[in-house]
């Protein structure tokens, strides 16, 4: 496999650049490795004056394209605009939604807008931006943003659990796969962040402990494991010894405890 990579001056797409640990990554893509970016969301104002707000403070060039990726056919349209004009080096799919709460109350169609979100689509463009690096023998990197629920039994978040176990082992057993080629797979899987999606949801129960962790640092640790061409890696320590602790204890006592705690929260959201 090629060394630790480089995007200064070259195109990284970032999904779910709108807000949170995205828009985080895209700043630091843009003032710590002088990457240009393609910023893709659903909200084009929010992504227009970020943009314009990198391309000033940094010198970087950046696309926006507004879309939803819970829809196909804009799964698709991302991938041609992005790759028309300019030449991708990274990848970043960190675009995912969440439902907190019990899984009864998660409605058909919101579960299949999770699917489509946190894994069709994201299957999708792997399926696609893998080709194109091949063929134009880009030294390139596909990040795929999980979490530590892919990687434990999590009660009240259970569909986006599932999501992001997918993921998970789709990630590293593509990684396998890739090996010895210039494009490497990164599964970045973070615990809980504090993003304004935290403090606006029943999860905002969690602000101010450990269990979030500050967006900067998060996205830091991510963005170097990426150029590292890590093919999975937990940001934080206490999150990587939540997980390190996890292997010895029974998964039905690590779901009970992380039910227990969940449910305080829902409780103290007055649910």
């Amino acid at each position: 496999m090629a060394g630790k990579l480089n995007f200064r001056e070259r195109w990284v797409l970032v999904t779910g650049a709108s807000s949170g640990l995205g828009e985080e990554m895209a700043n630091q893509l843009a003032a710590e490795y002088g990457a240009n970016l393609i910023l893709v969301a659903r909200r084009a104002d929010r992504l227009s004056d970020l943009a314009a707000k990198l391309e000033s403070a940094h010198g970087v060039h950046c696309k926006v394209i507004a879309a939803d990726l819970s829809r196909h056919g804009d799964v698709q349209r991302v991938f041609h605009e992005a790759t028309a004009e300019h030449e991708i080096h990274g990848v970043i799919l960190n675009a995912g939604i969440t439902h907190f709460g019990k899984h009864q109350d998660l409605s058909w169609e919101r579960f299949e807008t999770l699917l489509q979100t946190n894994l069709v689509g994201v299957v999708w463009l792997v399926n696609n931006f893998l080709p194109y690096f091949a063929g134009k023998g880009i030294d390139g990197a596909i990040m795929l943003v999980s979490s530590m629920a892919g990687m434990m039994p999590v009660p009240y978040q259970a569909a986006y659990a599932g999501s992001k176990a997918f993921l998970t082992n789709f990630g590293q057993s593509l990684s396998e796969e890739l090996r010895g080629e210039a494009v490497s797979i990164t599964v970045f899987s973070p615990g809980g962040i504090a993003t304004p999606m935290a403090h606006n949801s029943d999860l905002r129960y969690f602000e101010n402990t450990m269990f979030l962790q500050d967006v900067a640092s998060c996205a830091a640790q991510g963005l170097a494991a990426m150029a590292a061409r890590r093919r999975l890696y937990v940001p934080g320590k206490f999150n990587r010894l939540q997980l390190f602790s996890s292997r010895f204890v029974p998964r039905a006592f690590s779901a009970a405890l992380t039910g227990a705690t969940y449910r305080k929260a829902l409780r103290a959201a007055g649910h």
